[in-house]
Order: C-alpha cells, then sequence, then structure tokens
C-alpha cells in the first residue's frame, strides 16, 4: 500500500482545477446528450387594455366620432400645421442660433 503512493506524482493545484474542469464539462455535456435539461417558455395572459376598467375605457361614449367632432378641421389642421411648424422650425432656429454663435 505504501509502496503505491510513493511512485505517484504529487498533484499540484494547478492540475486539481483543470481535473475540476473537465468533470463539469464532462457532466453538463452528459445531461445535454441524455436530455434531462428542458427549455421552455413560459408566459402569462396579457392584460386587455390595461386593467380594471377596460370596458368602460372600450365602450366609452363619442370616442371613436371623429367624424362627428365639432371644429374638427380646424382642430386638426392647428395640430398638423403646429407639428409641422415645429419639425422644420425647430432645425432652422438651432441652425441660425449657431451660425450667430459663431460671428
Amino acid at each position: 500500500y505504501m509502496g503505491e503512493n510513493r511512485n505517484r506524482r504529487p498533484t499540484t493545484m494547478t492540475s486539481q482545477l483543470a481535473m475540476n474542469a473537465l468533470k463539469q464539462l464532462a457532466t453538463k455535456e452528459g445531461a445535454l446528450l441524455r436530455g434531462t435539461a428542458s427549455r421552455g417558455l413560459h408566459t402569462s395572459r396579457p392584460v386587455y387594455m390595461g386593467g380594471a376598467n377596460a370596458p368602460d375605457y372600450v365602450h366609452a361614449p363619442k370616442m371613436y366620432k371623429i367624424k362627428q367632432m365639432p371644429n374638427r378641421k380646424l382642430k386638426f389642421g392647428l395640430f398638423i400645421g403646429g407639428g409641422a411648424v415645429l419639425g422644420f422650425g425647430i432645425p432652422f432656429w438651432a441652425v441660425n442660433f449657431t451660425q450667430k454663435k459663431l460671428g
């Protein structure tokens, strides 16, 4: 019994770490080959229209009656025109401001 221990090489920390890494890799590959590990997707049912007041919100009176909206052309015209003025005006103002600062 004692003779066997004298002929063995002493193990170093690096070789022990390498052996442990190989053992872990072998067990992972074995588990993947056996098919014990499973992947899946679990989801929950989405909340319809955001919660407790959903039916009141969906069936709100006058909600989708855009054609009967009073002053519809004026309101939509101001909204779209204001967006266009901001969308084109801000970049032009920024360029003008930068050029003034440069002298």
